[in-house]
């Protein structure tokens, strides 16, 4: 069956508003062409008849079940010939007919042109004849069809999970002529098994971006076991392009070469850790480019870029580490500083190696992370529950608890001072055993319990990892809190009302004894100082500080003494 996104929407009109919302690039020419589309029966209509009668796999012959061939023989010519060009005409319309919001859960956020031109320059630059290319998470085939123009002589096999996306897949070889050249894989690249070749295998893509909220127990289990075989640990708070390069381990053999382009995050961060080992050990790291976010390279995805080159196997004493600031450096991608294999090793924030090493620390500042501990407010699960609004059932006073539950809860305070409990929402903080509580408090609270299942509460990855999933704990407030995310620096703020604080800000808790007048202090310098290069910048000027990005920020040893 075909889903039921976008019926009929063909017009340039309708266009011109959803490909600006999905940031797609294409040319006036290109723009007509998938204007004429956009519309679901008709994008799948024309890949139908550029697959012509081709085998296709059961769950793609299900989904494509009341998909009526298309005859308009002048669309499917302009088609075929845009896809000859180079072009993604139906992966184009896919994206427009899809939006960001709906593509985000299954991680589909297809390549642009120039990155998947400057990932196959360095490819070409190795000097090796590829033999077989494999493209996880393949999408519409845009590294596939590239890869093989750029190799002759190479066959491809492209795995994608998605039936309709797999589909269109097909339907970009068929035009383009590859066929038999490669074959298409419906189903999880983790599942994957291949035959050992001779000659080199070349692993390239953008394995899609999956949170770990979305990834099931069973492929957790998986990640944590082929890492220990591997003689590495790992974090179950991984996403899913991390399983992804553990899986072309797995799969790769000594010689083969691989280019995936992914969030930036795995750099600096926990989860990450695992594949900075890999890198190190194993996978064989080659060069890491990290896309500056001015340089878009994931036009729908408010993420920073990452390409990593790797040779499995391959023995290296250093790692190279450059820094993109442009798109015609994009293109080329060409090396950057060399690292030493063991300082790398022992670098928890590879993005410091970006820039050639930790910088010294100027005479006279010091950390905050030497005054403060840093940490994330209280994850809730679902905040439209847990934070007390208008359709909140009536529970006992005693169980609602002020809290700061935005960041504008910060930003507009008086004096960068949160005064007054009063003017902040209530926090739900229930105790963790209910069969002590008084017959009405009980009965209020059995109320407010079924309305929360009624909104799936229960079902969250927090709750289900809470026990019982009803009792949001609380922290001893934090006497100091800042906003983490925004297109501005952060703020911070003296919390004097002692108000918990939910994981829209962070917590600042002192490892000495500070007065007032010296938090009132650090309080403004803070405010002042702090840029928002201090943190890390995503595309398209979001700002994002971690608890261990905001414990690096240097402050003057004064403001401690």
């Amino acid at each position: 069956m075909i889903p039921n996104r976008v019926q009929h929407l063909g017009s340039h009109k309708l266009l011109q508003l959803l490909l600006p919302m999905n940031q797609i690039l294409i040319s006036d020419t290109a723009e007509v062409l998938v204007a004429r589309l956009v519309d679901m029966p008709t994008l799948l209509g024309v890949a139908k008849a550029l697959v012509g009668s081709a085998r296709l796999s059961d769950v793609e012959s299900s989904a494509l079940s009341d998909v009526t061939t298309s005859r308009d023989s002048d669309l499917i010519d302009d088609v075929r010939a845009a896809i000859n060009e180079g072009r993604d005409p139906l992966g184009d319309a896919y994206c427009a007919i899809n939006s960001p919001a709906q593509r985000r859960d299954r991680g589909q956020t297809f390549t642009p042109d120039h990155v998947v031109a400057g990932m196959l320059a360095w490819v070409k630059r190795q000097r090796k004849t590829i033999a077989r290319l494999v493209d996880p998470g393949a999408g519409s085939g845009r590294y596939t069809l590239a890869g093989l123009r750029a190799f002759p002589d190479a066959k491809a096999i492209a795995v994608e999970m998605d039936p309709l996306v797999a589909f269109i897949l097909r339907a970009n070889l068929a035009a383009a002529g590859f066929t038999k050249r490669a074959k298409v894989v419906v189903a999880d690249f983790r599942s994957l098994t291949l035959p050992q070749i001779d000659g080199v295998t070349l692993w390239i893509g953008n394995p899609p971006y999956v949170r770990h909220h979305g990834i099931g127990a069973e492929w957790k289990d998986w990640y944590s076991k082929t890492l220990k075989r591997f003689g590495h640990e790992g974090s179950q708070l991984a996403g899913l392009h991390l399983h992804f390069f553990l899986k072309t381990l797995e799969l790769s053999s000594k010689g083969d070469l691989g280019c995936y382009v992914t969030a930036a995050e795995w750099l600096d961060v926990k989860y990450g850790q695992a594949l900075r080992q890999l890198l190190t050990n194993g996978l064989g790291g080659r060069d890491v480019f990290v896309v500056d976010p001015t340089v878009q390279v994931f036009g729908d995805a408010m993420v920073s870029a990452a390409i990593t080159c790797f040779a499995p196997g391959s023995a290296r004493s250093s790692l190279h580490f450059a820094e993109v600031s442009t798109e015609a450096q994009l293109r080329k991608l060409s090396s950057g500083n060399a690292i030493e294999i063991a300082a790398a090793k022992v670098e928890p924030k590879w993005s410091f190696l970006v820039k050639g090493g930790r910088a010294e620390k100027p005479a006279g500042f010091m950390e905050l992370g030497e005054m403060f501990r840093v940490s994330r407010g209280q994850v809730t699960g679902l905040n439209r529950v847990w934070v007390e609004g208008a359709d909140t059932p009536k529970l006992p006073s005693r169980f609602l608890i002020p809290a700061i539950t935005d960041s504008t809860d910060i930003t507009k305070t008086s004096k960068h001072v949160i005064n007054d409990a009063q003017s902040l929402r209530r926090l739900i903080c229930l105790p963790r055993d209910l069969s002590s509580l008084a017959s009405l408090e009980k009965a209020s609270v059995e109320r407010f319990l079924d309305w929360a299942r009624r909104l799936g509460a229960h079902e969250t990855y927090t709750a289900k990892h809470r026990n019982p999933w009803w009792s949001v704990s609380t922290k001893e407030p934090a006497p100091v809190v800042m906003t983490y995310m925004g297109r501005r620096p952060p703020v911070f703020a003296m919390n004097k009302a002692g108000a918990q604080l939910i994981n829209v800000a962070h917590g600042l808790y002192p490892l000495q004894q500070f007065s007032e007048r010296q938090l009132q202090k650090l309080v403004a310098w803070l405010n002042e100082n702090v840029t928002q290069e201090d943190g890390r910048v995503y595309a398209g000027g979001l700002t994002k500080f971690e608890p261990s990005e905001a414990m690096r920020i240097l402050v003057p040893v004064e403001l401690a003494s």
